[in-house]
């Protein structure tokens, strides 16, 4: 099989996919892109793994020509998701712009320290957007915390 992706993208959607909630949180992060008439790679809509149909290494391959292809890329940090946090490395790894979005934190939680260091850090969709039209206007991601202060460990 050939990888699908033949142009660029301006987002790249990292996120878990496995509960309502995480579908959820990647169906508004969608629609807020294109609203700012941003394009995006959202793999569970662009490659979602069947296994009739394909291997994990040509998902593996399509997610990273995507990645490859992408301006920045928004992580979603709520789930912990194994994958997700592969693409984030990967993508500090080759300078690819990171917007982290961590809406399940309560006030009191701590962000991972190294996570913070490579990226934006958004605890809503308001911090999001705003981080996004930041990126759009500068093209480049400001490293700060959008939100209230947070504590990191």
């Amino acid at each position: 099989m050939n990888t699908p992706i033949n142009k660029a993208t301006d987002c790249y959607i990292a996120g878990p996919r496995f509960t309502p909630e995480a579908m959820d949180i990647v169906e508004t992060i969608k629609s807020m892109l294109f609203k700012m008439e941003q394009s995006f790679f959202s793999p569970k809509d662009d490659c979602l793994f069947d296994p009739k149909k394909m291997t994990p290494s040509y998902v593996l391959d399509i997610n990273i020509a995507a990645l490859k292809a992408t301006n920045y890329v928004i992580v979603i940090t709520d789930g912990q998701d194994a994958g997700t946090l592969f693409e984030a490395g990967w993508c500090y790894a080759k300078d690819v712009p990171i917007i982290y979005v961590w809406l399940g934190g309560k006030p009191e939680d701590k962000f991972n320290i190294v996570l913070a260091a490579s990226g934006a850090v958004c605890r809503d969709f308001r911090q999001l957007e705003n981080a996004i039209q930041d990126y759009i206007k500068t093209d480049k991601v400001e490293i700060k915390n959008w939100g209230v202060e947070t504590e990191y460990e």
